[in-house]
């Protein structure tokens, strides 16, 4: 197997920081969500546009959890 390139190094270095961070700040991100943020900014979407969308679909996530959660426990009653 051969060395790995230094830009390929530097770039999983960077992501790991990156996802340090995320977790510092607490985002919900898991790698591959981060990964994809990354990879749209890289390639030209707004980072604020892009987190209220990101926002959003958690918030709506999230609601559709509970909805199903509160579904599942009123269906015995």
């Amino acid at each position: 197997m051969s060395v790995p390139d230094s830009s390929v190094v530097t770039a999983k270095e960077t992501f790991q920081i990156l996802m340090e961070m995320s977790k510092l700040l607490n985002t919900r991100l898991d790698e591959t969500t981060l990964a994809l943020c990354v990879r749209l900014c890289d390639n030209g979407a707004n980072p604020e546009s892009l987190a209220k969308v990101v926002n959003e679909l958690m918030r709506v996530k999230n609601e559709m959890n509970t909805n199903t959660a509160q579904g599942r426990g009123s269906a015995g009653t």
